[in-house]
C-alpha cells in the first residue's frame, strides 16, 4: 500500500512528453507528492505494474550509477513483459544520489516509452542544473512547505463565503496563529508536541546550513555565513542592502563584497531566502535599489531569528509572500515586486503577470490604529496612481 499522501495545490501534468522534475527545499513534501501522483494514475486505471518507483535515498540501492538505471528497467521488462510495448511511468526519488544520472535519464527519455518524474533536494540539485544537464528535455516544478490553504485542507476544513460567520472561524484563527509561528513543513504540521516542533525546525535549519550551504559550496568562512543567515532571518520582510551589511560586518570579519554577494546567491539558490526587487520599469533601478528579504518558512524564523514586537506583522507579510510564491509556481510568467516612492511610502507586493500589473497588496497585522490605516491606504493609493492598477488588497 502507498503511504497516505495529502493533496497539494500545484498541478503536475501526468502525461507530458517532457521529463517532470520536482525540486524544492528539503522536507517540503516532494516524496509524498510523488505518491499522490501515483495514486492519481491508479485512479485513472493505469496498472500498478506500469509504474516504477525507486528512492535513491535507500542505502540498499547505493552506490548507483547510470548503468544501474538500465538494470532497473531490465528487471521491469522481465517481471512484466506484457507491458513492454506500452507507455509506462517512472518515478525516481532523490535522483541526485545516482552518479551520472543525467545520462541514464536521457537514454530512457530518448526511447519515448516512459513518462519520467524526478525529485531532487536543493542541497544537490537545482532547477538551473536540471535545465543544463537535461538540455531542454525537462520542465521543473518547485514546491514549498504547506500553504495555509493546504493546512486547512489537511485538517478537513473547507472555506466558503459563509466561513467568516460560522463557528468554524475560531478553529481557523487558531490554525492561522499556529501557522504564523511554526510554518508549514509537513512533518512539523503533523507533529502534536510543541517542543518537538521546535527541535525539528532547528534540525532542519542546521541541516540546510551544513549540507545545503557549507558542503555544497565548500564555504570556508562559516561564522560569517552563519552571521549573514541570522541577519536575514531576523530582518525578514525588511529591506536588505548588501552595501550596508558590508559596512557593518567588515569590522568584525575580514570579507569582500564579492564573498557576501556569493553567500547571498547561495541562500537564494537553495530556496532558503528570497530577495524581492523594487518595482520599476528601469532594470538599472531594480538592480541598484535594496531588496526585501523573505524566508521560506515562518517556523525557521521563529527558531532562529531575533524576536521583536514587530514579529506578528512581519510573519504575516512573510505568509502573504509565501502564498504568492505558491501562486507563482503555477503561473510561470508571474513576478513579485515591492513598490516605494521618494517619500518612502511603501506597498508590500506588486504582482505582475507578463507585462501587466495585476494586483497591489498591503500586508498589515492590524489597522485599528487610524494612523496605521492611513499610512497603508495612502501608499496603496499613490502606487495605484503611478502604476495604473486598480486591483488593491
Amino acid at each position: 500500500e502507498l503511504p497516505e499522501a495529502l493533496p497539494r495545490e500545484i498541478a503536475i501534468p501526468l502525461s507530458s512528453q517532457k521529463i517532470i522534475a520536482i525540486v524544492g527545499p528539503r522536507r517540503s513534501g516532494k516524496t509524498y507528492l510523488l505518491f499522490w501522483l501515483i495514486k492519481n494514475l491508479i485512479s485513472e486505471t493505469i496498472s500498478l505494474e506500469q509504474i516504477i518507483y525507486c528512492s535513491f535515498d535507500d542505502p540498499r540501492l547505493l552506490p548507483c550509477d547510470a548503468k544501474d538505471i538500465e538494470l532497473i528497467l531490465e528487471a521491469h521488462r522481465e517481471l512484466y513483459p506484457e507491458h513492454r510495448n506500452k507507455i509506462n511511468y517512472i518515478f525516481f526519488d532523490e535522483i541526485q544520489n545516482v552518479k551520472d544520472w543525467e545520462m541514464g535519464i536521457r537514454r530512457i527519455y530518448d526511447t519515448r516509452k516512459f513518462h519520467i518524474f524526478l525529485t531532487g533536494s536543493s542541497s544537490k540539485l537545482l532547477s538551473k542544473e536540471i535545465a543544463t544537464q537535461l538540455r531542454g528535455r525537462a520542465i521543473s516544478f518547485e514546491i514549498f512547505p504547506f500553504s495555509f490553504r493546504e493546512i486547512l485542507s489537511a485538517k478537513g476544513i473547507e472555506l466558503d463565503r459563509n466561513t467568516p460567520y460560522s463557528m468554524e472561524r475560531f478553529s481557523i484563527i487558531k490554525h492561522l496563529n499556529e501557522y504564523l509561528k511554526v510554518g508549514g513543513f509537513p512533518e512539523v504540521v503533523l507533529e502534536e508536541n510543541p517542543d518537538l516542533k521546535t527541535r525539528i525546525l532547528k534540525e532542519y535549519l542546521e541541516t540546510m546550513f551544513f549540507k545545503d550551504l557549507v558542503e555544497r559550496y565548500r564555504v570556508k568562512n562559516q561564522p560569517l555565513l552563519r552571521e549573514l543567515m541570522r541577519f536575514l532571518t531576523a530582518n525578514t520582510a525588511n529591506l536588505f542592502s548588501l552595501n550596508a551589511f558590508y559596512k557593518w560586518i567588515k569590522s568584525t570579519y575580514p570579507v569582500t563584497k564579492r564573498t557576501l554577494l556569493n553567500y547571498v546567491s547561495y541562500f537564494e539558490d537553495i530556496g532558503l531566502f528570497f530577495l524581492v526587487r523594487k518595482f520599476s520599469y528601469s532594470l538599472k533601478e531594480q538592480a541598484q535599489r535594496p531588496r526585501k528579504c523573505y524566508i521560506v518558512d515562518n517556523g525557521l524564523r521563529s527558531v532562529y531569528g531575533f524576536k521583536s514586537s514587530e514579529d506578528e506583522g512581519r510573519n504575516l507579510e512573510n505568509t502573504v509572500f509565501l502564498d504568492l510564491q505558491h501562486r507563482k509556481a503555477m503561473k510561470p510568467l508571474m513576478e513579485i515586486f515591492y513598490w516605494q516612492d521618494y517619500k518612502k511610502r511603501e506597498v508590500d507586493f506588486v504582482v505582475r503577470q507578463g507585462k501587466d500589473v495585476q494586483e497591489l497588496i498591503q500586508a498589515c497585522a492590524t489597522v485599528s490604529d487610524f494612523r496605521v490605516k492611513e499610512r497603508e491606504t495612502t501608499a496603496l493609493s499613490k502606487a495605484a496612481d503611478e502604476i495604473k492598477c486598480n486591483n488593491l488588497s
